[in-house]
């Protein structure tokens, strides 16, 4: 007799129970538990890669920029606001942020001042993707910069007085003095409680109050041998949220005896 046609025998989409479903269920939400940390892990070591990678470039340039130019390190900035505009402006050809890139033979920032949004792009040196850009219509207002270079390597006399053109043989320990960060941007979490809420403000200048930590806290920085080396943000400023002096394993002065809070 053929037990085909039994309406008792059950289907195989009635063989599974609530029970087993949940269980399905609770498998796959704990491989997705498991998976997750994996891939953020592996995302993160990429995004580490590629600003180790940008910023060594940068260094690199840096040097050569120095041995074309009467041995003096480009600007920190330009003149006035960091707009579009004033990136674009002849007088701010000399910033790091335009000469270093040209000189690799890309875009410097002042080249996007049409076209802000490529700015946002892997085909800008200076954009990493690790960095929490806004995605509001608001980041086109100004350049928001994920790398900074060291602002306290060229230093004002007096506050009355321009920062002076810093030479690079004024630099006495290359291999431990700092040249470029990370910089946190306005909407990243800030690294270490001591950083205040203006450190994170996207200017092409900072400094460990500014530096950004995207690796579990840590972030890179390259040296003027051209080196990098990725620290934790924390190590680089003490409780209070100074610059530790003496300067031993982290040089942000041009000569390791100048204080750096001052």
């Amino acid at each position: 007799m053929n037990n085909s046609s039994n309406p008792r025998t059950p289907s195989i989409a009635s063989a599974f129970t609530l029970m087993e479903i949940l269980v399905v269920v609770a498998i796959i939400l704990v491989l997705a538990a498991i998976a997750f940390p994996v891939y953020s892990a592996i995302q993160q070591k990429a995004h580490k890669a590629m600003a180790t990678q940008n910023m060594r470039q940068l260094t690199s340039a840096l040097n050569t920029w120095a041995s074309q130019n009467d041995d003096t390190l480009p600007d920190e900035d330009a003149k006035g606001s960091d707009t579009w505009q004033t990136a674009a402006m002849p007088e701010s050809d000399k910033a790091w942020y335009n000469c270093l890139p040209r000189l690799l033979g890309m875009k410097g920032v002042g080249d996007y001042a049409k076209t802000p949004r490529d700015f946002y792009t892997k085909e800008n040196l200076l954009f990493l993707p690790g960095a929490e850009y806004p995605e509001t219509d608001k980041k086109l207002v100004k350049p928001l910069f994920a790398i900074a270079i060291n602002t306290k390597l060229q230093r004002k006399a007096s506050k009355d007085e321009k920062k002076a053109p810093l030479k690079k043989s004024m630099i006495t320990n290359p291999s431990r003095t700092v040249i470029f960060l990370e910089q946190g941007l306005p909407n990243e979490k800030k690294a270490t409680a001591v950083q205040s809420k203006n450190d994170y403000d996207g200017s092409p200048k900072g400094s460990a109050k500014s530096m950004a930590g995207r690796y579990s806290g840590a972030g890179v920085l390259t040296f003027m041998d051209g080196h990098a080396e990725t620290v934790q943000v924390k190590d680089t400023l003490t409780e209070t949220g100074r610059f530790p002096f003496p300067q031993i394993d982290i040089v942000w002065t041009a000569k390791p005896e100048d204080d750096p809070n001052k």
